[in-house]
């Protein structure tokens, strides 16, 4: 666990003592203010004299994490419980206790865990993996904290104690201070793991080898640092025995006990050296005699913690590996996919020409790795399991691969979308598969491939196609027999009610010529009636079959449409036709008579304007429509998400058109216009295309 873990965002191992009730909080605020007691007696003894600094300060690094630990609200019953053990602890133990100068000491030392608590929060970002880089900015921000406690604590001392130098004085608190923190801080912050988030700590593998390493390291500094100045006599009473100890401890110990044994370890240093012994209380300056000592503990300190955390971090790691491997394999193992890795011995050349790329795989690669449904598939093609690992160019799936390896190298060995067949048991199997190849240093290296068995959609595909060619189908022959209909109660309404209608106005006006005149103003109003009605019913035979369409072709027709426009709905249509009726069928030329009134009554509706220009061209590949205006135009790329309307419009056009092969573009925007073009390829693939849609109904 990285220092990190102390971080209000880590709700793990969160000290929210005040969360779960007074009683729970009082509990906790007691426990803690018992060990700091504690450490704070500890602490004291670590002088050289009574009223001089100490070597170590160890609640420093309690405090430090207690901050860390628990959310700011709760911060104020922590200092409140810090400051007043202090205190309290200073008025026993001091000779001449005065209460300012030992507030001071007290707030330095809030001072101390509040800044490292603000800036390990600041500059340290919460990670599930521990980093060693974060140990060091943990230190850092112990040592920011420590400095800034030391410019009151050094104060306090310079003026209580006559001839001290507040510089030498600033120095030995902040290194105190700061020792204290990376000495204890880690202690605790291991143990929290350990008690609130056992999934990130690391199990005890033997009890009997911790105790051991544990009495060697600390019967070790009671050794070297027991011995009065001078008496080292042989090696094993160097003080880099001990440091040799710590990075065994390290790597012998889960790291809440390697810490707690180095701590123990280096509060054992600072009591002997407190007491003038060991191989650095020789040294007749004090200064320089406590220096030493604590650049020592620091650096057992300091290679102890990076060392515990370096190692829980590529636990972490291997853990994960691990951990990532097993779901990858299970993973793998149970996919329905068949998944295989081909290994190439020798790497292979992308720059090579296909048919020596070919004879490279033959030579070189292999199926490294597969799974059960890839050796399924190899069963069913009739490859023993024996031959699995070989790289066949006969199996569909090597061979489709081969086929495109051309393609393939040019998009680093990586294709989709690939299809093959194999024989089964009474039908083929379908599959569809793709590659991902792995290159490095501008070689490929090994290829990825994937297959799914998509049989039952292709099958469910199939037959939906079927389905649709049957509904099409259906729809054409629907659409032609309405066609038919419209075109025979046409030719009833002109042959039948129009020739009455005709016959009757005749009658009335003979009738009108030899009636008496008070007679004659009825028959003359009757006979205007009758004459209403046989323009009504021109018009409704006119738009059931527009005249001249299936007799005399497109051109007449589209002239009669642009008269017959001009009076109904005042658009002026310019017509451009050069077309012959001799290349287009009657079924298309049906069709596009309707496109082009419809779009002219989408002009009329729409556009603001008056006039249309209809432009019909022919080639013996296609024929061209286009209409155009010069209105308000409108946003087409907006309407693409509008809801379709109940009538023909524009995207009923587009619909019949699609049905027919053909295709639709329109150019439009606000303010410029509308221009509208449609194609439809002529020959055979326009006479397969299906001419009209029965969801349309009546034009």
């Amino acid at each position: 666990m990285t220092p990190t873990a102390g971080k209000h965002r880590n709700s793990a191992i969160r000290w929210d003592f005040m969360s779960h009730g007074i009683a729970h909080g009082f509990l906790s605020l007691t426990i803690f203010g018992l060990m700091y007691f504690l450490l704070v007696l500890l602490g004291l003894n670590l002088h050289e004299h009574k009223e001089e600094l100490t070597f170590l300060w160890p609640s420093a690094g309690l405090l430090l994490m207690a901050l860390l630990l628990a959310p700011l609200r709760n911060w104020i019953w922590i200092l409140l419980v810090q400051v007043s053990i202090e205190i309290s602890v200073g008025a026993v133990h001091a000779e001449h206790f005065i209460l300012l100068r030992y507030g001071l000491f007290a707030l330095a030392n809030s001072i101390d865990a509040m800044v490292g608590a603000w800036v390990v929060s600041r500059i340290i970002a919460a990670e599930p993996i521990p980093r060693a880089r974060n140990v060091l900015l943990f230190i850092a921000a112990a040592a920011i904290g420590a400095a800034s406690s030391a410019v009151l604590g050094a104060f306090a001392i310079t003026h209580g104690a006559s001839g001290a130098a507040y510089l030498r004085e600033w120095q030995l608190w902040w290194a105190g201070n700061w020792l204290g923190s990376i000495c204890i801080a880690p202690v605790v912050m291991f143990w929290a793991v350990r008690w609130r988030a056992r999934e990130f700590s690391v199990p005890l593998a033997s009890s009997v080898g911790v105790l051991l390493t544990g009495v060697a390291l600390m019967s070790t500094a009671i050794w070297v640092f027991s011995t009065p100045p001078g008496g080292i006599t042989t090696i094993l009473d160097m003080p880099f025995i001990l440091l040799a100890l710590v990075i065994v401890a390290a790597f012998r110990m889960p790291p809440r006990w390697s810490t707690s044994f180095t701590a123990a370890t280096a509060v054992l240093v600072a009591y002997f050296s407190s007491r003038g012994l060991g191989p650095f209380a020789g040294d007749p300056d004090p200064f320089v005699r406590v220096g030493a000592t604590q650049l020592y503990l620091a650096t057992l300190v300091v290679v102890n913690f990076l060392l515990a955390v370096v190692l829980f971090e590529k636990r972490s790691a291997i853990q994960l590996l691990r951990t990532s491997d097993e779901r990858y394999r299970n993973f793998i193992e149970h996919s329905s996919e068949a998944v295989w890795r081909i290994e190439l011995a020798q790497p292979m050349d992308p720059a090579l020409p296909v048919d020596e790329q070919i004879a490279w795989l033959q030579s070189h690669a292999s199926v490294a790795e597969s799974n059960l449904t890839y050796l399924r598939l190899n069963r069913q093609m009739g490859v023993p399991d024996t031959d699995a690992r070989l790289w066949r160019a006969d199996v569909p799936w090597s061979a489709i691969f081969i086929q495109h390896l051309g393609a393939a190298s040019r998009h680093d060995y990586s294709m989709d979308g690939l299809q093959f067949t194999i024989p089964g048991a009474g039908k083929q199997f379908t599959f569809v598969t793709g590659f991902r190849g792995v290159i490095a240093q501008g070689k490929l290296l090994r290829i990825w491939g994937v297959a799914r068995d998509i049989t039952d959609l292709t099958e469910l595909n199939e037959q939906l196609r079927q389905k649709q060619d049957r509904l099409k189908l259906y729809a054409r022959e629907l659409v032609g027999a309405e066609e038919r209909a419209r075109r025979a109660t046409a030719v009833d309404l002109h042959d039948g009610i129009g020739q009455q209608l005709v016959g009757l106005a005749m009658t009335l006006d003979v009738a009108a010529s030899r009636a008496a005149p008070e007679v004659r103003l009825l028959l003359g109003e009757a006979t205007s009636t009758v004459r209403e009605v046989q323009s009504i019913a021109q018009r409704v035979i006119a738009d059931l079959s527009p005249p001249g369409l299936y007799e005399l072709g497109l051109e007449p027709a589209l002239k009669w449409l642009s008269i017959y426009m001009r009076g109904k709905d005042d658009l002026q249509v310019q017509l451009r036709v050069s077309a012959s009726d001799a290349a287009i069928e009657l079924e298309l030329r049906v069709l596009v008579f309707k496109v082009i009134r419809e779009l002219l009554r989408n002009v009329v509706k729409h556009s603001g304007v008056h006039s249309a220009i209809v432009t019909v061209t022919c080639t013996p590949q296609e024929l061209r429509i286009v209409v155009e205006d010069q209105g308000v135009g409108f946003e087409w790329q907006l309407s693409l998400f509008e809801p379709r309307g109940h009538g023909f419009g524009l995207w009923s056009v587009a619909d019949r058109v699609r049905e027919a092969a053909g295709e639709m573009s329109v150019d439009t925007g606000p303010g410029r216009g509308c221009r509208v073009t449609v194609l439809f390829p002529l020959g055979r693939t326009a006479l397969r295309a299906p001419r009209q849609d029965a969801r349309y109904g009546t034009p």
